[in-house]
């Protein structure tokens, strides 16, 4: 008898399951899931031949909604070193904040 109370209390204050904690994060607070990118880019800065590299939630669909808005993203073409970036691949970073 004891020893069922114990295992009892024990499993009433056991930690919540992952899944269940999403459920007490209040609507209000954002949560944020990114994608990384693998792009071409093209002559005029713009980005072509988008690859999903990663995501960090990929049950949300974050990669293939990053894939769609890459075609409006543009870039300088001048990278850090001074060269032109057109016909090289870049990675791009993408944050999706989720309300």
């Amino acid at each position: 008898m004891i020893a069922s109370l114990v295992l009892a209390a024990a499993l009433s204050n056991a930690a919540p399951a992952k899944a269940d904690t999403d459920l007490l994060i209040p609507a209000s607070q954002p949560r944020e899931a990114i994608a990384i990118l693998n792009c071409l880019v093209k002559d005029d800065g713009r980005l072509t031949a988008c690859t999903v590299e990663g995501e960090s939630s990929p049950e949300l669909g974050v990669g293939d909604a990053a894939l769609k808005m890459a075609a409006q993203f543009q870039i300088d073409l001048l990278g850090p070193d001074g060269k032109s970036r057109a016909g090289s691949y870049v990675q791009v970073p993408v944050r999706i904040r989720i309300r």
